[in-house]
């Protein structure tokens, strides 16, 4: 088990932002002190506002697991950031409450930050519990070029020559670390002195892309950015989708839009958002297909969704004004920040 501790420094300090999410918060915790393996840990849990008594248990069960429980949903940045000024360790992890991460696995990625000092993050492949690998987990900086590839799947085809907003599945069972632009918030290790340098998370984001502006702004300050497909983390992702509704999932295309906004004009926000609902309007048509001959619920959920993001996209594309929605609908509406969709657009 890894070491707690109450020193003024050490190896790793773990970040865990829960929102309801009591059920998946104990295994995590379990699995973060066990797989410290040598590490001295730092861990934390920012609670959003909970009524499912994450908070209790907590401070039950781990009585050296630091706790902040705030008295409304902030978000998954600023309450990240509430962390983030008070930690110790060299290094720091963001993790979902819905991860698991295996035994060695978080010494693995601490030992590359170690053995890289120009490396400022590093992120796992991340995969449900059946084995299956998760989309999502790292990828390249959103243009027209790499969001074009995703939505029409070109990105799958031929992975290095059309370099998509996500990484293809098949480019996390290659051995080598792979540069990227960003990883997911689900499981992001960034070194302290690039979050030093680069600043926190920014807080207009209230839920999703802001893991990808924070990956842009430490590259930005001459650091690199890898994905280590050789560690995987568990993932138990989608487990609360039917509670929240497939509406939520255009929370991913307003915080895209807030991205895109703050890097392009409007002409070039409009063709982002174009192929966006290009490549929503192909997943709807394929689930729709795989439901009808299948006649799974899952294939009406996922149709549904994706329904959902391309309804968001087309506001987005036809209104000149930016449509997200106020931060306190989608803390009512809101998963716990690890629920499935932190990249769904």
């Amino acid at each position: 088990m890894g070491r707690m501790t109450d020193s003024s420094s050490c190896d790793l300090s773990v970040i865990i932002v829960n929102w309801n999410a009591r059920s998946f918060l104990g295994p995590c915790l379990d699995a973060v002190l066990a797989a410290g393996d040598e590490l001295s840990l730092d861990v934390w849990v920012v609670d959003n506002a909970s009524h499912d008594g994450s908070v209790e248990m907590v401070r039950a069960l781990y009585p050296h697991v630091n706790v902040i429980a705030n008295a409304q949903n902030r978000g998954f940045a600023a309450a990240n950031n509430q962390a983030l000024a008070r930690v110790r360790g060299r290094h720091v992890i963001l993790l979902n409450p819905d991860t698991e991460a295996p035994r060695g696995a978080l010494a693995r990625l601490v030992r590359f930050l170690d053995e890289r000092p120009q490396v400022g993050v590093v992120g796992p492949r991340l995969a449900v519990r059946s084995g299956k690998l998760q989309g999502g987990a790292a990828g390249y900086e959103p243009s027209p070029w790499t969001v074009f590839n995703y939505s029409f799947f070109l990105y799958k085809l031929a992975p290095r020559l059309f370099r998509g907003l996500w990484l293809a599945k098949r480019q996390y069972l290659q051995p080598a670390p792979i540069r990227v632009d960003w990883v997911s918030g689900a499981a992001l290790m960034a070194r302290m002195a690039a979050v030093r340098q680069a600043g926190g998370l920014d807080e207009s984001y209230f839920m999703y892309a802001e893991d990808v502006e924070w990956c842009r702004r430490i590259r930005a300050a001459g650091w690199e950015v890898y994905c280590l497909p050789t560690v995987q983390i568990t993932h138990h992702i989608g487990r609360s989708t039917r509670q929240r509704g497939a509406d939520f999932f255009a929370v991913n295309v307003h915080s895209l839009d807030r991205y895109y906004r703050s890097r392009f004009g409007p002409a070039v926000v409009r063709l982002l958002h174009l192929f966006g609902v290009g490549g929503f309007a192909l997943r709807v048509l394929a689930y729709e297909a795989l439901f009808l001959y299948r006649r799974k619920g899952v294939y009406a959920e996922l149709r549904d969704q994706w329904l959902a993001c391309l309804r968001a996209g087309l506001k987005h594309l036809f209104l000149a004004q930016p449509v997200n929605p106020p931060a306190a609908q989608i803390a009512e509406a809101a998963p716990s920040p690890d629920d499935p969709g932190r990249a769904a657009a």
